[in-house]
């Protein structure tokens, strides 16, 4: 019989009767507290000027260079300086004042890019805009992940995690899909970037009013257990190999975030080779993917005061793997699906021709969409409730190297491959791989390599 551990998210909510809905204001009216209100802010024009960077770069060095062996160079620069800094970031933004941490770095950020537009803006000018605002990156997520449960209640973390990763799709499709391609084709470079610093330096005038926070959440350690000092981040290491819970709820977005730059990677070889579809048909496949994620953000709540939100992490991450199962095996879906409810080839309406096959990914987009989405809130769910409030930093800054690591182990494992079988096959080892990390969260060493023993024997011994 599972054990219930008060605080640790796998109780019923306290004073509620089965099946009662959580109250209005924190189901919907999250986004009008105040001081919830002034992080979201933050965080959105934050996010939405880091993405308008990206693509920006991407675009300036496609038109300076023309190199596929550049773009994928400078895609590097943005994701491993995550990596190399997880280490340390997570220690010092628990030791700081997490507001005016993001102040500065927001503020630095927007420094980086007034400075761009003033330079000679070269192939190298665009790589050390790259690394910069790659390694100022991690100082904001997990600071504002870790604010979270010191602006609104417990009650209210579920609602207000589903927003923040509701806004975060805002700010990507704001910076991807909007300012960074009209900025660049009408206005240029300059223009992109002048307004990236804008956005960047309303974040950090937001981020400089941001409330202390009162914490009101009881840590589950005593607080001696989240000092910070020397052995900070072996500290984090020691909570993830304490608490399995924690440490599955770190796993699972883990996983997903790894998964979906490989997916990215390969999804134009997937619509061209198996599914005899153009790229430019890339948006409407994966539309019912898109509503997946915004359905998943609204009801997640709902589901939420029913079910435990480590079983929701769990279950959400169960459907993901069988969904991209099916992306790997669709020729025998296409078969089966199509023998009962009849796909065939087909245009809808003004839009172009889309194959059986392509219907048929278009319906495993939805649920897809709709697991990413609850495994992503409700982990954060689970981190703010169970790990110490001056330790979150850390805890959170831990899972921002887990999945730097493994997305660049997937890119380049499953590139490579990719160039020698069918993309069918990296699809279908993807899952498999997913399967056998979180059957190791389940049941393996958290430290299979002693990671904190031999950290603690080598600071000893210098």
């Amino acid at each position: 019989m599972t054990q219930v551990v008060p605080g640790a998210g796998l109780e019923p909510n306290p004073g509620a009767s089965p099946g009662a809905e959580v109250p209005e204001p924190a189901r919907e009216l999250i986004y009008l507290n105040r001081d919830f209100r002034i992080l979201w802010l933050a965080r959105t024009f934050g996010q939405t000027a880091s993405n308008t960077a990206q693509f920006g770069s991407l675009i300036a060095i496609t038109e300076l260079t023309r190199s596929g062996l550049e773009v994928s160079l400078l895609v590097l620069f943005w994701v491993l300086p995550s990596a190399i800094l997880g280490v340390v970031v997570g220690s010092i933004i628990d030791a700081v004042s997490k507001r005016w941490m993001l102040f500065t770095a927001n503020g630095l950020r927007a420094a980086v890019c007034f400075g761009f537009v003033l330079s000679g803006q070269g192939v190298g000018e665009i790589y050390i805009l790259a690394a910069v605002l790659a390694m100022l990156a991690p100082f904001v997520g997990p600071a504002e992940s870790a604010l979270v449960p010191t602006l609104v209640g417990k009650e209210e973390l579920t609602s207000a995690n589903a927003f923040l990763n509701l806004m975060r799709y805002v700010a990507q499709i704001a910076g991807l899909a909007i300012l960074a391609p009209l900025l660049a084709e009408l206005a240029g470079i300059d223009a992109l970037f002048v307004v990236t610093a804008v956005l960047f330096s309303a974040a950090a005038i937001y981020a400089s009013v941001i409330p202390g926070g009162t914490g009101r959440h009881a840590p589950r350690f005593p607080d001696e257990a989240a000092r910070w000092g020397k052995g900070a981040f072996l500290q984090a290491l020691d909570f993830l190999k304490q608490d399995r819970i924690v440490f599955r709820a770190a796993v699972q977005p883990t996983l997903l975030a790894a998964t979906i730059p490989l997916l990215a990677a390969l999804m134009p070889f997937y619509l061209s080779d198996v599914l005899d579809q153009q790229v430019s048909d890339l948006p409407i496949i994966l539309l019912p993917g898109v509503v997946g994620v915004l359905v998943g953000l609204r009801v997640v709540s709902w589901f939420a005061n029913r079910r435990a939100a480590a079983w929701l992490g769990a279950a959400g991450l169960a459907g993901f793997t069988a969904s991209l199962l099916l992306l790997a095996f669709i020729d025998g879906a296409d078969a089966t699906f199509g023998s009962i409810f009849g796909f065939r080839d087909q245009g809808l309406g003004p839009l172009p021709d889309v194959s059986a096959k392509s219907q048929l990914v278009m319906v495993i987009a939805f649920p897809m969409g709709f697991a990413l989405s609850v495994v992503n809130v409700a982990a954060t769910v689970v981190l703010n409730e169970r790990a110490p409030l001056r330790m979150q930093g850390r805890i959170f800054s831990v899972q921002s190297l887990m999945a730097s690591l493994a997305s660049v182990f997937l890119l380049v494992v499953g590139g490579a491959l990719a160039e020698v079988v069918d993309v069918r096959v990296v699809l279908g080892l993807t899952p498999l791989l997913l399967l056998y990390a979180w059957a190791y969260a389940q049941w393996g060493r958290v430290d299979p390599l002693n990671l904190t023993r031999r950290l603690r024997r080598a600071r000893s011994t210098s």
